[in-house]
């Protein structure tokens, strides 16, 4: 807190009756670490399910745990190669970072699962198989909560890559909170993890918690009467009744994936790509021409997230372009098939 001005943040703690000490604490308090260990019990049941079905095979949750830390302390835990992502969370009421990432035999496990394969260390294929799984992750935990924050809340882009130990990767200053997601594949279990800073972690725990409750001046008001006023008429009060329900049947559960339907996603057109130097750069102008790598006649690139899911032909209705999908690219094309999408030429 400055001298006179509080953030928003701090007037949220007042708000909620915490302490305005907690918010930068780097520490969570007992009913923080609570709520945000239900929170991400949800998140790890929504990955296990949604994993399971990318790559056709039965993954459970099995335990959270949660760490508070530096990026300094979480890195050196971390001396083998891992696969992972920066991205960002961003909401009315809530922004921050949310990073994710595995361990080598973590990404091995789901990406052979995904390939049907056996490989036994990282490789392109399986870092692009990962890649996807991630994707699925970060849109599972943003619906997740969203649904308990009762706020559209919305991913950044997320660009996976491997790296070779923590150090290289877990880079984030101040507290931090450290997600372990233990998911049980073919009966073993496999950590997975969220890193994101302990004010982001706080602000939803602030969302998460119940409204506080307005006190009345007469206490608890059971049945019995109370006086209305300095003329003291009594007016009688008791419980109210309802009738009793029973229920007529069994609602069936919704698949998991229509729990991430309305969650919205980043659709670009790519006519093509170049590479240029700088020196041609800087020598652009007005009326410059840059040549692309697509031949005249090839199909644009549809991307979702940055990551290729058709292909299409443009077209003009009522004087603005839209896209003819030509075609659906798979999952498995779009790891295995990159270079022959379009015949010749990368996508």
């Amino acid at each position: 807190m400055s001298d006179s001005v509080l953030s928003q943040e701090e007037l949220d703690a007042l708000l909620t009756g915490s302490s305005i000490e907690s918010v930068d604490s780097d520490t969570l308090s007992s009913s923080e670490e609570s709520l945000l260990t239900k929170i991400f019990e949800s998140m790890g049941t929504a990955r296990a399910s949604t994993l399971g079905q990318l790559a056709n095979t039965s993954i459970t949750l099995d335990q959270i745990n949660l760490n508070t830390g530096t990026a300094a302390k979480f890195a050196e835990e971390f001396v083998s190669p891992l696969v992972g992502a920066n991205a960002t969370i961003t909401g009315a009421n809530l922004s921050g970072d949310w990073t994710l990432f595995a361990p080598e035999t973590t990404v091995l496990s789901i990406g052979n699962s995904i390939l049907q394969s056996e490989a036994t260390e990282l490789n392109e294929d399986i870092t692009d198989a990962f890649a996807e799984a991630i994707s699925t992750c970060m849109a599972s935990d943003v619906k997740v909560l969203s649904d308990n924050v009762k706020s559209d809340i919305r991913p950044g882009a997320t660009e996976t890559q491997r790296y070779n130990n923590g150090t290289d990767f877990i880079t984030t200053a101040g507290p931090l909170l450290r997600v372990g997601i233990h998911l049980t594949i073919d009966g073993a279990s496999y950590p997975s993890y969220i890193i994101t800073s302990m004010r982001t972690a706080k602000s939803i725990a602030r969302l998460l918690a119940p409204a506080p409750t307005a006190p009345t001046n007469g206490g608890d008001l059971g049945e019995g009467s109370v006086s209305s006023g300095s003329g003291g008429n009594a007016i009688n009060m008791a419980p109210a009744q309802f009738q009793q329900f029973s229920p007529h049947g069994v609602v069936e559960p919704l698949d998991n994936l229509a729990l991430l339907l309305d969650v919205p996603m980043r659709v670009t057109v790519e006519l093509g790509r170049t590479r240029m130097t700088i020196k041609d750069i800087l020598n652009l102008g007005e009326g410059s021409i840059v040549e692309l790598e697509k031949l005249a006649g090839e199909p644009v690139d549809v991307l979702v997230n940055d990551k290729l899911i058709a292909l299409g032909e443009v077209v003009v209705i009522d004087e603005n372009f839209s896209i003819r999908v030509t075609k659906v690219v798979t999952p498995m094309e779009r790891i295995f098939d990159r270079e022959n999408l379009h015949g010749k030429g990368g996508v």
